[in-house]
């Protein structure tokens, strides 16, 4: 991102934002940033000691005067009193041990109802210049809520400005709100350097706590907002109040040019948390499951600017029967079921129950806790389901004609064995890549054959495989990207269509970010990788050698999945907010609370 000079000093905070913010938070961050005045960290432990002696001086305690001084008093006392007279007599000055004033920042802010609307826009932006202002004095900020128990949080990205949005209550801050945190700093073993208040009708505080108080309040005439600063000084400036729908996005935390999601006029049931978001290759529904129940949730994404409620439908199946792989079969969901000794494909015509293989053919999970990898693919005339165990067994169940009544319809079948990794890359076919001996090998798996395989590179410390989606893996190698880990930090090796048999390009990532999937644009030669933060809370687009942050969240991403035909995201929160984010569109498509009780639910329906 392009940022005018007067920006970059905060560069690294703005890169959160989206481009048309930018000129809200310049007049902010330049109107604010002169009157913050310097470092003044409170002095820790009160009077430097002494340590021992240093220097002679002309000037001090005669406690501290020369022995030889006393001796010229008893000898020639004249002489004592003309050098008292004149100052020249010595003294021993004692030695100060350094006391270093904490670096440590703390900002406590009200978020009550006196600060709705545009003052939560200052807390943010007096948020940025308070990280900076830690950051130039080698300092750690930590910032909290005046009204809630006393926690300080880190200011680590994008996701602690959106919990400080989020952070609203409808209590006024009051006395004993701040004689809790007070008492609760003051037993902390790092003390606070600088403490700030910022908000309206402050409690009554005391330096020796409080270095800083920030009073934020609308004029009379709505138009503007005063920022007063109490600092041993007090400093004045006058803020005008942000443009209106600018404002709102940021107020909702719509940084990254999100938009809102589509209002729901339903309820969606609460989903497990355990299995992560199932996406439809043609991009126009996402799957979770439900907690409550036995079975599906399926969510339409809704249209740009759709104004009617969100399309919300659920499949249960038999609570006897515990889901092995889940799948869209175009716009409906599928299942691979174990029931007893048999596998059911539920919501698959075409396909009767079979008896469930042996563990050494295919392994599948005595629970529910994870899902194996499940591809279905389909032509004209013909559809094929795949399934990967936990083994690297790849089975297949094949479906010939509409009514699926060929003698070899429903058998299982093994195509391979040690596979890695697998994933839908068009309509009709699926890319895999097996391990055979130190090689590792790619293939694309159609309804009626199989292409390749193609040798992509050595095996050995190889974690993770990503795909290319496209045409070319129905003649042939498709792309895809291979994982290792080296000192905790993930190296890509890219090979597409056009490089293959060498690689394209390596990419080398920070410590604790991690690739979940890969994106090739047609008229372009290079691969984009999409990322998960170490935080779990943002995801970002590595490309051309840039990394730039597409949305992030308030609470901790808890699963995640990727689909490589319809470049989208899909991410569910441990709060159980669901977001999908479109790459080809660049904003977000969806972002909903995937929350409500079965008793919620019936009520909010009957309502």
């Amino acid at each position: 991102m392009q940022l005018p000079d007067s920006l970059q000093p905060w560069r690294q905070w703005l890169t959160w934002f989206a481009p048309e913010h930018l000129p809200l938070f310049a007049d902010l961050l330049g109107r604010l940033n002169p009157i913050l005045g310097p470092w003044r960290g409170l002095q820790q432990g009160g009077v430097p000691e002494p340590d021992g002696l240093g220097d002679l001086q002309r000037r001090g305690s005669y406690e501290r005067l020369l022995s030889s001084e006393w001796l010229l008093a008893g000898e020639v006392p004249e002489e004592f009193l003309r050098r008292a007279v004149s100052g020249e007599h010595m003294f021993l000055a004692p030695h100060y041990e350094a006391r270093q004033a904490s670096r440590l920042i703390v900002v406590l802010f009200d978020a009550g109802p006196l600060q709705l609307g545009a003052a939560r826009l200052v807390h943010l932006a007096l948020l940025m210049l308070l990280a900076r202002r830690a950051q130039e004095a080698g300092a750690e900020l930590r910032w909290g809520i005046l009204q809630d128990a006393p926690q300080l949080r880190p200011f680590d990205g994008a996701a602690q400005l959106k919990a400080l949005l989020a952070a609203r209550t409808w209590n006024v801050v009051s006395e004993e709100h701040w004689q809790t945190w007070r008492h609760w700093l003051g037993e902390q073993s790092q003390q606070a350097g600088e403490c700030w208040l910022v908000g309206q009708r402050l409690p009554a505080s005391d330096r020796q706590f409080c270095s800083h108080r920030v009073h934020l309040h609308r004029s009379l005439d709505g138009q503007s907002l005063t920022f007063e600063l109490l600092a041993g000084s007090q400093r004045r400036v006058s803020l005008p109040i942000p443009e209106e729908r600018s404002a709102l996005q940021l107020l909702k935390g719509q940084f990254e040019g999100e938009v809102v999601a589509a209002p729901v006029k339903g309820a969606v049931p609460r989903v497990a948390q355990t299995l992560a978001p199932i996406i439809s290759s043609h991009g126009g529904h996402v799957a979770l499951r439900l907690l409550d129940q036995p079975g599906m949730v399926v969510i339409k994404l809704p249209a740009h600017h759709q104004k009617k409620g969100l399309e919300v439908r659920t499949s249960v199946w038999s609570g006897s029967s515990s889901p092995l792989g889940i799948t869209f079969l175009g716009r409906s969901i599928g299942a691979v079921l174990s029931e007893g000794d048999q596998l059911r494909f539920w919501h698959m015509s075409g396909l009767r129950a079979v008896d469930k293989p042996g563990r050494d053919q295919l392994q599948l999970p005595p629970g529910t806790a994870t899902l194996l990898p499940t591809v279905w693919i389909r032509n004209s005339t013909a559809s094929r389901l795949l399934l990967l165990d936990s083994k690297g067994h790849l089975a297949s169940w094949s479906i010939a004609g509409k009514t699926g009544a060929g003698p070899d319809n429903g058998k299982t079948r093994y195509l391979a064995d040690d596979v890695m990794a697998m994933a839908k890359v068009d309509e009709d076919a699926m890319a895999y890549v097996r391990r055979d001996g130190s090689q590792l090998y790619a293939s694309a798996v159609g309804v009626s054959g199989v292409v390749g395989p193609f040798m992509v590179g050595p095996a050995k410390d190889v974690t993770q495989v990503l795909f290319i989606a496209g045409w070319p893996w129905r003649v042939g190698f498709g792309g895809c990207a291979l994982c290792s880990v080296e000192n905790g930090s993930e190296r890509w090796t890219v090979i597409t269509a056009s490089s293959f048999p060498v690689r394209s390009e390596r990419i080398e990532l920070a410590p604790g970010w991690r690739g979940i999937g890969l994106r090739q644009r047609k008229e372009e030669h290079h691969c984009a990788l999409v990322l998960l933060g170490p935080n779990q809370r943002s995801v970002a687009l590595y490309e051309e050698g840039k990394q730039r942050v597409l949305f992030t969240t308030s609470e901790e991403i808890v699963r995640y999945s990727y689909c490589p035909m319809t470049e989208l995201i899909a991410v569910l929160t441990s709060a159980r907010e669901l977001l999908v984010y479109s790459l080809a569109h660049g904003r977000l498509r969806l972002q909903v609370s995937c929350n409500q009780t079965p008793e919620t639910t019936r009520m909010l329906s009957g309502a």
